[in-house]
């Protein structure tokens, strides 16, 4: 087993918040204790990259306006999971109806869709290796 480093750990937090948010949009929301761990993981994750920075870079052959706004979607990607975890928190205290979490879900989900897909190209059209640098490091050797 290699050592713990921030990598890892945003790693394993940025695949977990996507498992978790498909897991409750599969019908988890009924379920209190799915809802905290995301709320948790997608707190840490989020408070990780406010305090450390965020990993992501654009590389070389990402050219033109999505290279220029690399970074700003990558913070719009972050901004989004605060709100989801915000209003599922506030949610799970009976503070905010629980549509409003519902909602941010599935505003996450198709944002999260639009990333994926964006990320899938950088891996296949520009041979980049997008996907191998946010994988962990097992299974990289079949990206």
């Amino acid at each position: 087993m290699g050592r713990i480093t921030r990598r890892s750990v945003t790693i394993l937090l940025h695949w977990s918040t996507l498992m978790l948010v498909l897991a409750m949009i599969k019908g988890g929301t009924d379920a209190p204790a799915l809802r905290w761990v995301f709320v948790v993981s997608g707190a840490l994750w989020v408070g990780l990259a406010i305090t450390r920075g965020v990993l992501a870079k654009p590389g070389p052959k990402l050219q033109g306006s999505l290279r220029t706004t690399f970074a700003a979607q990558h913070r719009g990607m972050y901004a989004l999971v605060s709100v989801a975890v915000g209003l599922n928190l506030t949610a799970l205290l009976a503070l905010t109806p629980l549509d409003w979490a519902w909602n941010a879900l599935l505003v996450l989900l198709v944002a999260s869709t639009f990333h994926g897909l964006f990320h899938f190209w950088r891996h296949t059209a520009l041979n980049d290796g997008a996907l191998r640098v946010m994988s962990p490091r097992y299974m990289q050797k079949f990206l």
